[in-house]
């Protein structure tokens, strides 16, 4: 199934593995299993990511192998985890694309398949899905598994799954998912706790302060959420701790579409949503030259707070179903 992956993996010497920005369990659970396989098989390997990470992804094991590579090294391949698009690989793009043998493993259906070799299963729940067929596959040629994999592995799972609870969860994620923590015996209660349930004080802080100010249209059935500077000022967080907010405005059982938007600069502004799969929330943020999934997506914008803020109101109005 992924003969042509394991081969290129398994004849290039050293290696890139890039996670997108603005990284989640999942692109670093992918990237990181793979590093510790290719370690495994003692390639020359290296991980890199555009981005700051949110502390919870300390976690991960050979999480502190991140960026340590030269910035001028040369590799024989070049492989993106879970990155939808280009974009998403930040400064290693342009290496990315002009490289003799890339590879992207990806489960967004907004993926243009930009590598030379690609891989792309938007029916799956999570990329570490598809890492696990193809490090399982090729551990049957060069034994390469071990436990730290598997809790990389069942972490980008869970994450992105949101611990199953997800509209993207299939019969599969959750067959894989025990596979894992079977075959590696792992804590799987550990790493739900971790990545699920526990907040940081400074994090419930800014989560209290900005659902306060949610705003609710049309008869509840949209609801948004701003992140400012100042909130994070105010809380001592940053934009990587607004990861899974925007879920508390999306379970409201009135609620459509939720969007979380969140200030970069005084005219940037990074969105996210989350809704019931019948509203496309991708083609919503493919309109903005953004992506993701029918449920889950994300986009930039651009212009003045109100200007904004009207802007994504009316594209929210005409995918309300």
């Amino acid at each position: 199934m992924f003969e042509n992956i394991i081969n290129q993996v398994l004849n290039s010497n050293s290696i890139l593995l890039i996670s997108h920005i603005n990284p989640d369990g999942d692109t670093c659970g992918c990237a990181l299993a793979f590093y510790q396989a290719l370690k495994n098989l003692n390639k020359d390997v290296d991980v890199v990511c555009d981005s700051e990470f949110n502390n919870k992804l300390s976690y991960l094991p050979n999480f502190d192998k991140y960026n340590t590579a030269p910035e001028d090294k040369k590799y024989d391949l070049y492989m993106a985890l879970d990155c939808s698009d280009d974009l998403r690989l930040g400064k290693y793009g342009k290496a990315f694309l002009k490289a003799k043998k890339s590879i992207c493993i990806d489960h967004h259906g907004t993926n243009p398949k930009y590598a030379k070799l690609n891989y792309v299963d938007p029916n799956a729940a999570a990329a570490c899905e598809i890492v696990y067929k193809v490090l399982t596959e090729m551990d049957a040629i060069a034994p390469c598994l071990s436990k730290e994999i598997g809790i990389c592995l069942y972490s980008g799972i869970i994450t992105d799954s949101g611990n199953f609870m997800n509209s993207n969860t299939t019969h599969i994620t959750k067959n894989i998912a025990q596979e894992i923590e079977n075959k590696f015996d792992i804590k799987t209660n550990e790493i739900v706790q971790h990545f699920i349930n526990e907040i940081s004080y400074n994090v419930f802080q800014l989560k209290v302060r900005v659902l306060a100010k949610a705003k609710f249209y049309d008869d509840n059935r949209i609801g948004i959420i701003y992140f400012s500077q100042e909130d994070f000022k105010a809380t001592g967080t940053s934009m990587t701790d607004t990861e899974g907010i925007i879920n508390e405005i999306r379970n409201i059982d009135t609620i459509k579409i939720a969007a979380a938007v969140t200030q970069k600069s005084d005219i940037e502004y990074k969105v996210s949503l989350r809704s019931d799969p019948k509203c496309r929330v991708d083609r919503l943020a493919a309109s903005f030259g953004g992506g993701g999934h029918p449920a889950a997506a994300g986009f930039s914008l651009q212009g003045n707070y109100y200007d904004a803020m009207e802007k994504l109101l009316k594209a929210l109005r005409d995918y309300v179903e």
